[in-house]
């Protein structure tokens, strides 16, 4: 199939942020949702069967082929052609089929396993270099007991949601998986 024209390919994804569902193929078959963010990130949801996977990660698109590009943290990155009339349609070796963009904008809370620095107050996540500060969660406090006697950030696994705090969102830390040596994010 040839190559959305760039017109069409601003318009798929105008008005940020947005939500993109496939339509699975069976009952219990993989259902995904897609939330892209104005700010470059991205939050999905698959559902197999009772089972939810979250993912987060960041979007960018390819002007030259008209493409959208997935690189998150559960799976192989996911590409989608852009193609008129809000649909992203799905490349070789992306599962989920095609995505329609839905009416409305669903919030995807999580939990996702991130990836970041952290210092006390702020994680910022590694793939999209976002920031949040971290809410008041007992998982919260003790990170942040954890870190009082180190000086430089440390890299940081944990799984979170995001939680509204006004105008913004805070990160709701929900485990903390490891604090690691590293100081830097990794690649």
């Amino acid at each position: 199939m040839k190559p959305a024209a760039p017109s069409a390919e601003r318009a798929a994804l105008a008005g940020l942020p947005a939500t993109y569902r496939n339509t699975p193929s069976c009952p219990g078959c993989l259902a995904l949702t897609l939330t892209l963010r104005a700010d470059g990130a991205y939050v999905a949801r698959e559902r197999l069967g009772s089972s939810e996977f979250y993912d987060f990660g960041r979007w960018r698109e390819s002007r030259e082929d008209a493409v959208l590009h997935l690189d998150g943290g559960r799976d192989a990155p996911r590409r989608y052609a852009i193609r008129p009339g809000d649909l992203l349609e799905a490349q070789p070796g992306t599962q989920g089929g095609d995505l329609k963009r839905a009416s409305e904008v669903e919030t995807l809370r999580g939990p996702f396993r991130m990836v970041g620095l952290f210092d006390g107050k702020v994680f910022k996540e590694c793939r999209t270099g976002l920031a949040w500060a971290l809410d008041d969660s007992r998982a919260a406090q003790a990170l942040k007991e954890q870190y009082s006697n180190r000086k430089q950030p440390v890299l940081v696994s944990l799984d979170g949601r995001f939680e509204p705090r006004g105008r913004d969102e805070a990160l709701r830390v929900v485990r903390t998986a490891a604090i690691h040596n590293e100081r830097g994010c990794p690649g």
